[in-house]
């Protein structure tokens, strides 16, 4: 099972929201579990525990669990932040399957929520992605 934040990351990746994984590591603009002082203009990843687990049995065992994605996005200008957290929430507002075997879905969870600005005035807004994984 692949981690479900980097199947996110790698998703806003393809979109073209920002680098993940780039050659150069400093390039990169999508961190995960971080939310560096640089690049200023950047997107964070949490994966955060959800509802509980459903467990079903049958011809195969498995469970179907529910985690959090918290994404922030970070900007020196507010407009910029604003509107990429909502891009992104509105890339998940009908849900998003992402692929793989085991990270099947991914909903739009909340608004884009004003975080304030951090200590060098970059402002940051939070979106919450409820992911849907089936494991077997």
């Amino acid at each position: 099972m692949s981690d479900p934040g980097d199947a996110l990351a790698a998703y806003l990746d393809t979109l073209g929201y920002g680098e993940w994984k780039n050659v150069s590591p400093a390039l990169n603009t999508i961190f995960r579990d971080e939310l560096p002082d640089l690049p200023a203009n950047c997107i964070a990843i949490w994966i955060n525990n959800g509802r509980r687990p459903a467990h079903y049995t049958g011809a195969v065992l498995g469970v179907i669990e529910h985690p959090i994605a918290d994404i922030i996005v970070r900007n020196t200008s507010k407009a910029t932040a604003r509107s990429t957290a909502e891009a992104i929430r509105q890339l998940f507002s009908l849900s998003a399957n992402l692929g793989g075997n085991s990270l099947f879905e991914a909903t739009a969870g909340s608004y884009p929520v004003y975080l304030g600005k951090d200590d060098s005035n970059r402002y940051k807004f939070s979106i919450d992605i409820e992911l849907t994984i089936n494991r077997l």
